[in-house]
């Protein structure tokens, strides 16, 4: 499966987030916060695009750094959201919220969607009892997430989780015990997700592609 392992703090200096929204990195540390224009030669003194077209690039391309997904799965996700009922845009980041992976990283789990989706793809999760690997795969509201018992035990998993205890959980994840999994409560609200993102514009980039 494609994956993408670019450097994330060009990335996000790029679009401007500071690297500590993403991964657990300490914010006095965060070379975006430090550093916050584009990088490169010219960064700081760089121009920048105010199009309309590069507005909604730029919120597509947030989404997929968030989410962590290839062109491929974020089309693909905005194609399911609109065939829906609801508002496309407040759909889409449902759809995202409920893959596994990014799951694991709401409720403090792991240090990044890039560790969760590790965790996910090297088969240390069970949803309801069942084995799932697949970082992509569908929790439905009112499941449980658990970590099987020997992967529990892992120095990665306790020390991931560790770091994030102090981590703000939202209202849709319930976590279990000391880290032993999760529970999906429901379908977030728009403004519980916390991802810094303006769909409408997303899927006007994507309705005029299509």
């Amino acid at each position: 499966m494609a994956r993408d392992l670019g450097p994330r703090g060009k990335m996000c200096r790029r679009l401007g987030i500071p690297l500590s929204r993403i991964t657990a990195k300490d914010p006095d540390k965060d070379p975006v916060l430090r550093r916050p224009y584009p990088p490169g030669q010219h960064g700081a003194t760089a121009r920048t695009s105010v199009s309309d077209f590069a507005r909604r690039l730029r919120e597509k391309q947030k989404l997929k750094l968030y989410y962590g997904l290839m062109e491929k799965q974020c089309r693909a996700a905005f194609q399911e959201a609109s065939r829906a009922p609801g508002n496309t845009g407040t759909v889409l980041l449902q759809l995202l919220e409920s893959r596994l992976d990014s799951l694991v990283l709401r409720a403090g789990l792991a240090t990044s969607i890039r560790q969760a989706r590790q965790f996910v793809r090297h088969g240390y999760l069970h949803v309801d009892g069942k084995r799932a690997d697949i970082p992509s795969f569908r929790v439905k509201p009112g499941s449980e997430v658990r970590f099987h018992t020997a992967q529990l035990k892992l120095a990665v998993v306790q020390e991931s989780f560790s770091r994030m205890k102090s981590r703000s959980v939202p209202a849709y994840v319930q976590v279990l015990g000391e880290g032993e999994g999760l529970r999906y409560v429901r379908l977030p609200e728009r403004e519980e997700i916390p991802v810094d993102v303006n769909e409408p514009f997303i899927v006007e980039y994507y309705a005029q592609r299509s």
